[in-house]
């Protein structure tokens, strides 16, 4: 794959949501979690595939995707935060 095609998306961490919570991307793409929240928050894959380890305010977590998927994934101390990442050849 040409790196140069690649892409990087952001993901907000604000308010105990993740904005965008659903995100489609391509194979290669990066994806940057920033916590915007005064509360410590993760961003972890259902399927162990990344794992951002707590992020405190203003920390950031980036994961680039090389497999088509559909990727779901949650904040560990909040579980109700759910986001998903559809990953498109």
């Amino acid at each position: 794959m040409d790196e140069t095609l690649s892409k990087d998306h952001e993901v907000l961490i604000e308010d105990f949501e993740f904005k965008p919570a659903t995100l489609q991307i391509s194979v290669g793409d990066t994806v940057t979690w920033i916590n915007m929240d005064s509360a410590a928050h993760t961003a972890t894959s259902s399927d162990e595939g990344f794992d951002s380890g707590s992020l405190s305010k203003g920390e950031s977590f980036s994961f680039t995707f090389e497999e088509e998927g559909i990727f779901g994934y949650i904040c560990t101390f909040h579980p109700y935060m759910e986001g998903e990442i559809t990953v498109e050849a």
